[in-house]
């Protein structure tokens, strides 16, 4: 499988409520639909145990290879969920990067 993982930071002037609420109930749908997709994680933060993290959730979409990463990463269906992504994110702070899958337990 080949991961890409998101660092997602919301927008400012959300509450980490609004945040989940919108990006859960409104744009999952829209990055669900990339052609190829596996599987597609969402985890936003709930709360944290010390010093805030840089970022306010993390979401993951696995592909079979990279070559159906990038069959994706041109797609209609990927620039609409980018499209989205100003609506409840600061764009300029969230980051993606290719990631391998370790099954501890």
């Amino acid at each position: 499988m080949f991961y890409v993982v998101f660092l997602v930071k919301k927008k400012a002037e959300m509450t980490q409520k609004e945040f989940i609420n919108y990006w859960i109930s409104e744009h999952t749908a829209l990055t669900a639909k990339l052609p190829g997709i596996r599987a597609y994680h969402c985890f936003p933060m709930t709360g944290h145990d010390s010093q805030a993290p840089p970022f306010d959730a993390v979401a993951y979409v696995a592909f079979d290879d990279e070559a159906a990463w990038r069959v994706a990463e041109r797609s209609p269906e990927l620039a609409a969920a980018l499209a989205d992504g100003p609506n409840f994110q600061t764009v300029e702070d969230t980051m993606a990067f290719f990631a391998e899958r370790h099954v501890i337990v």
